[in-house]
């Protein structure tokens, strides 16, 4: 402010400052226009300052606001903390959480889905080597309580819980023989064997809760070491409630436990030097 003020065409005519004048060569600390600038200053400081705690304020109710959306539900199944109770907020006329421990959170993932009329939450906690796992039958029931205490009222809600779907890939694979083994493994370091690495991490890399593609899966297969072209026979998919194996009649197909684990590959996997 102090060198637009010296600046200006009107005020050096009026004060006839020599060219080159700064401020504070110009004018004491105690003079009037010092004053009154430090008093401009301050005034605009305080005003940002209640600026900054509108918004900070603004934002806190926004964040504390329920919204009931999908991806809220996504957020409040992974904050479950097993072993701890609920209390209501007053402030915020909700069910939160006194103190929050993440080494209590234990689901892991979860995708929610709404089926028109209800809300549906599938989640799994982490098996301890970065896969999903079913929850155990009470921890279930006190995820389904827990969810039932953060809902807005009204909402009809299910909660479940299941191992990952099994999938079997009925494939045959031309493969370069400079590369690979009959057997699949690679030559260069043998008990690797690249086409189940790829099956494996296509299956994993699915999002929870999403569909295994037959079209991706295939791709991923073209990509592993060795392997000059693939021929799928088939997939063929067991719940974790199931007893047998359903083969997929389409292209997609979306996991009744939310994630997939590959089933005896070696033994569904075929070799060949050409198709």
């Amino acid at each position: 402010m102090t060198q637009q003020f010296m600046e200006d065409s009107v005020i050096i005519e009026k004060y006839g400052f020599a060219p080159g004048s700064t401020f504070a060569d110009t004018f004491s600390a105690v003079s009037l226009e010092s004053i009154w600038f430090s008093i401009v200053a301050a005034a605009i400081h305080v005003l940002e300052t209640l600026f900054d705690a509108f918004k900070t304020d603004v934002d806190l109710k926004i964040a504390e606001a329920v919204v009931a959306s999908i991806p809220w539900y996504h957020k409040i199944s992974l904050e479950f903390q097993y072993g701890d109770s609920l209390v209501f907020d007053e402030k915020t006329q909700g069910f939160v959480y006194s103190v929050i421990d993440t080494a209590k959170q234990i689901v892991k993932y979860a995708a929610c889905r709404d089926l028109g009329g209800m809300v549906y939450v599938l989640a799994s906690k982490d098996d301890g080597s970065g896969s999903p796992t079913a929850l155990s039958a009470d921890e279930l029931t006190a995820f389904d309580a827990y969810l039932h205490e953060r809902k807005p009222a009204g909402v009809l809600l299910q909660a479940a819980s299941f191992d990952p779907d099994e999938v079997r890939v009925a494939v045959t694979v031309q493969y370069n023989p400079q590369v690979l083994s009959p057997d699949g493994q690679l030559i260069a370091e043998p008990g690797v064997y690249p086409v189940e690495e790829a099956i494996d991490a296509y299956l994993k890399g699915i999002v929870y809760g999403g569909a295994l593609n037959k079209t991706k899966l295939v791709d991923a297969i073209q990509a592993a070491a060795g392997v000059i072209d693939v021929s799928l026979t088939g997939v063929s998919v067991k719940t974790a409630a199931g007893s047998t194996f359903t083969p997929v009649a389409g292209n997609n197909y979306t996991s009744v436990g939310g994630s997939f684990l590959s089933n005896n590959l070696r033994s569904t996997i075929s070799y060949v030097l050409s198709l």
